[in-house]
């Protein structure tokens, strides 16, 4: 009996006799390459390269550092980190609105990618020490990010420029004018930027007013791009990967706050370790991290749904993606908040119970105290050094002091509310301690004439009003998200997403109102159910669009009228179970057809698929067809046909082409 070893040879195999191809990278290319011709649009790819990933890291990185400069302390500074995600925001949808359009992989582009990369590192320079609002503002840093400004749209005028050389050398007139368009427009931009800097000398005052011009410009930068776009639709985004850009950077906005969650617990549990009220908070952050995430990617849009709708959803994300920053760093605030004020009702409580309950004096309150100091490891800490000594001689001075928590002394604290200048200085340094632990970052200037306790409970209600305002734009953009990708008719799911997100405005609009009343203000802050309250309404919107969904599915099945598909997974090819391809961007008819897989047995009643037009193949064959008269046709002659000789595994044409063979049909 012998062994029979069938040798088989991997398709790799058969190849290693040869040399390889080496994949080489361009000094530039065309961007008419991966123009659609039959479309009259620019596509270079349906999805985002590495080059455009790696920039949005850049993105990322410059979020993060100015997050971590700027604690929100007032409307000041609240004030600023809106105008600083302007000015991010701003320059990164510049730059996506050239590559998804014109940017392909070369050697020029790598070179203009480092410059846009050296521009962001410029942005992260500036952003350490932004603060147009303040009165001693750095004009050094904002003549910085003028120039940063400059190097940003100067490269984009030379960009557009080269787009417009070869449209010019393939001689598609119709693009002369918008092209010429952008051209100027980018460099008028760039004249502006250079104007402002001579505002901005070392010896000067600041200049509140020439701040806005950066904002003034960069809306009608915005603005003009996309009319550009919308009148002239061979320059349109219609089959770009413009709105995976736009999903991506998204994620990437939530990925922030992921990051602020593990800074926040171990801020909050990270010395004296889990807690069931500080892991039930935490948790409600990611939830609200997981809710936001879904209520977005759950309706983003599959397919064309408009190109001035499209355009207009893109240029929606600025302030949806701003509420998103709004709401998951205040969520992050809030849950300090609550530490905060609940560590201060500690301080209080110990207190009370050690002078007016128990009535120690001498070494058995200092002793006390002590271990109260002791309990917040101030020394841990550079920031609170320096208070565990001062809190330390206080408690000693207390210790030292007789009968001042005799009854007496207590029934007179008790009903004039004034305690003894040790008490109060002790307490103070404590809230501050506890306060500045946190790492938050507090002003020099504004420690001059105030406490770190006075400051945060300020700051409680601007993270309050902040917190609620991001909430109701977050909403509202979700809304509107809903309303422009809207391509078949309205039916329950419609209505009732559309209803509860309303509902759901309407109550972060009544959080709002309560900063017109401290006590009730400070009363909800106090307690734990802000996080809780902001988890829910995002779970009900999310829980009514599941619902709702889910009904209008059941009534349109149960009636058995034809129906469309919003989106269709596209599953590996099961050649066995008899499964058959459904070709890209046409209407199928599936009642009228049989070889489907069990997979889509569900939609057998089906009218139409949804596909998205961006799953078109880049190059289509046209054969024989006149497009002449299309404005982005180029000039050539006709393909030259390979000679009719055999070729391996194949029978040639007589056109000199190998037919496709059909397996299986």
């Amino acid at each position: 009996m012998g062994w029979a070893i069938h040798k088989k040879k991997r398709a790799a195999d058969a190849e290693k006799h040869l040399k390889r191809l080496h994949k080489t990278t361009p000094l530039i290319e065309s961007p008419l390459e991966g123009a659609d011709y039959d479309s009259l649009v620019f596509s270079q790819r349906h999805e985002a390269n590495t080059a455009e990933l790696f920039f949005d890291l850049f993105f990322a990185a410059n979020l993060a550092t100015f997050t971590t400069y700027h604690s929100i302390t007032d409307s000041s500074y609240l004030i600023t980190y809106v105008g600083f995600f302007g000015i991010l925001w701003s320059c990164w949808f510049n730059v996506t609105l050239h590559d998804v359009r014109f940017a392909r992989d070369s050697l020029y582009e790598r070179i203009c990618k480092t410059v846009q990369f050296i521009a962001f590192v410029g942005l992260a320079l500036v952003g350490s020490s932004f603060n147009p609002m303040s009165t001693q503002a750095n004009n050094t840093n904002f003549r910085i990010l003028c120039y940063t400004l400059v190097i940003s749209r100067g490269l984009l005028a030379v960009q557009y420029g080269i787009v417009l050389v070869y449209i010019i050398r393939a001689k598609f007139s119709k693009l002369y004018l918008p092209l010429g368009l952008m051209v100027g427009l980018y460099v008028a931009v760039v004249g502006i930027f250079i104007a402002m800097t001579p505002a901005f000398q070392k010896k000067e005052a600041t200049h509140s007013g020439i701040y806005v011009v950066w904002y003034i410009v960069m809306a009608i930068e915005a603005i003009s791009v996309i009319a550009i776009s919308s009148i002239w639709r061979m320059l349109s985004f219609k089959k770009t990967h413009l709105m995976e850009r736009m999903s991506l950077l998204t994620l990437i906005v939530i990925g922030e706050g992921a990051i602020g969650v593990t800074k926040t617990v171990s801020r909050i549990m990270g010395k004296y370790g889990l807690e069931v009220e500080g892991c039930f908070l935490i948790m409600c952050i990611i939830t609200v991290l997981v809710l936001i995430w879904a209520l977005y990617f759950d309706n983003f849009p599959h397919g064309h749904y408009g190109t001035i709708r499209q355009q207009i959803w893109s240029l929606l994300h600025f302030p949806f993606q701003l509420a998103i920053v709004g709401v998951v760093e205040g969520s992050q605030q809030v849950a300090l908040a609550r530490y905060v004020i609940k560590n201060w009702e500690k301080i209080e409580n110990s207190h009370t119970k050690y002078c007016l309950e128990e009535n120690l004096d001498g070494s058995k309150l200092r002793d006390k105290l002590l271990s109260l100091v002791d309990y917040w490891d101030f020394t841990a800490k550079f920031e609170t050094y320096a208070i565990q000594e001062y809190t330390t001689d206080i408690v000693y001075q207390i210790g030292n002091s007789t009968d001042i928590c005799s009854a007496t002394n207590v029934t007179t604290y008790s009903k004039s509310g004034d305690w003894p200048l040790e008490f109060v200085n002790m307490t103070q340094q404590l809230f501050d301690g506890v306060y500045i632990g946190l790492g938050m970052k507090l002003p020099v200037s504004k420690l001059e004439y105030e406490t770190p306790q006075e400051i945060a409970i300020k700051s409680w209600k601007i993270v309050f009003v902040y917190y609620w305002a991001s909430f109701c734009l977050l909403i509202a953009c979700l809304l509107i998200f809903l309303v422009l990708i809207r391509r078949h008719r309205a039916d329950v799911f419609d209505f009732v997403s559309i209803g509860s997100r309303a509902m759901a405005l309407a109550v972060g609009a009544a959080m709002i109102t309560l900063v017109a009343n401290d006590g009730a203000l400070y009363s909800f802050l106090r307690g734990p159910a802000v996080l809780p309250a902001c988890l829910s309404l995002l779970f009900l919107v999310l829980f009514f669009d599941k619902l709702s969904a889910a009904f209008a599915n059941h009534q349109l099945l149960k009636s058995g009228k034809p129906y469309a598909l919003e989106h269709v997974e596209h599953h590996h090819d099961r050649s066995s179970s008899g499964s058959s391809h459904v070709e890209h961007g046409h209407v199928e008819n599936v009642s009228d057809h049989h070889g489907h897989s069990d997979s889509l047995a569900s939609h057998r009643k089906s009218a139409t698929w949804s596909l998205s037009e961006d799953t078109i193949p880049l190059t289509q064959a046209v054969g024989g067809e006149d497009r002449g008269s299309y404005a982005m046709t180029p000039m050539m002659s006709p393909p030259i046909l390979s000679p009719n000789q055999p070729v391996a595994g194949g029978v040639v044409h007589q056109n000199g082409y190998t037919p496709v063979q059909n397996y299986g049909a």
